[in-house]
């Protein structure tokens, strides 16, 4: 008995020990520790520049407490920004601002120059010559002669007549046909005055001032009195002397088409009746522009009974 309990302890005991060992070979190998990987956070380096605590105008100069430090990150902008020192601080207050500074904005380099004066700008000299239309005679050629002429909205050529210019002179007027009539009288009449105030180009002219032989001033004083005048710019060409013209007139017929309209006869003289006699009753119409016979019978002064 005491055999058999030695035998079965040894087997409990084999079989203990050989179980252990199956776990041991089955259970996983444990898992190293990771290494933990170090993280390098890159330093940024900085810069202290200094700002503006409130506006600044154009030309005004800056002062020690309008200064502030303003720590950045130095970058691509940075470099024109004033840095933080005491010698840039010393130089700011000593200049005066040559743009106007927005408050919390930085200095700048270019605060550091001085204001550029510019010189002022001279414009050009300008000669005006003066109008003188109250003494034309000091313009006037050897044997020629000043008339004026008023001008209406009509001749005016909207004030773009002026002094040395060359005009040529239109009248318009009704032909003995009862046809309205358009024929140059003067041509290459040259202005020497105006009663334009100096200064006042954009006012109107109300009178010119031209220069014309005698005969050219016979010739304008009657085209005054025969019709309407009617001023044409022309050119500067190489005739310096006025030019009376006989043109053959231009008709508004031959723009409308249509022909001349006759004047109506005269009306018929007015005549007076007379009774010659009593009893024959006998009429005579006798003109008034027909003398009146002298020796009418006694009846002629009666009357019907």
């Amino acid at each position: 008995m005491r055999v058999f309990v030695v035998i079965f302890t040894s087997l409990a005991i084999a079989s203990g020990v050989a179980w252990v060992g199956v776990q041991a070979n089955n259970a996983p190998e444990p898992t190293p520790p990771r290494a933990v990987a170090a993280t390098v956070v890159p330093v940024v380096p900085k810069e202290v520049y200094l700002f503006s605590n409130r506006t600044i105008e154009l030309g005004a100069s800056i002062s020690a407490d309008i200064l502030i430090p303003v720590e950045m990150e130095i970058g691509p902008a940075g470099k024109d920004l004033i840095a933080d020192t005491p010698e840039n601080r010393a130089a700011l207050v000593k200049v005066a601002t040559n743009r106007t500074i927005p408050a919390s904005t930085p200095f700048v380099k270019a605060d550091l120059l001085p204001i550029e004066e510019k010189p002022a700008k001279v414009a050009p000299e300008q000669i005006v010559t003066a109008i003188e239309p109250a003494s034309p005679s000091g313009s006037l050629r050897p044997g020629m002669r000043a008339i004026s002429l008023p001008l209406t909205g009509e001749t005016a050529v909207a004030g773009l007549i002026g002094v040395q210019d060359k005009i040529d002179v239109m009248v318009s007027y009704n032909s003995s046909d009862g046809v309205r009539a358009v024929r140059t009288v003067l041509r290459n009449v040259r202005v020497i005055g105006t009663d334009q105030p100096a200064g006042q180009s954009t006012a109107l002219p109300r009178a010119i001032t031209l220069e014309l032989h005698p005969e050219g001033a016979k010739m304008l004083t009657l085209a005054r009195h025969t019709g309407d005048l009617i001023l044409v710019l022309s050119d500067q060409g190489n005739d310096d002397m006025p030019v009376i013209v006989d043109d053959a007139p231009m008709l508004s017929t031959q723009i409308s088409g249509l022909p001349a309209q006759r004047a109506a006869p005269p009306p018929a003289p007015p005549s007076v009746r007379i009774i010659r006699g009593s009893s024959g009753r006998k009429d005579q119409i006798i003109s008034l522009q027909d003398p009146v016979p002298q020796n009418l019978p006694p009846a002629a002064a009666g009357t019907d009974p």
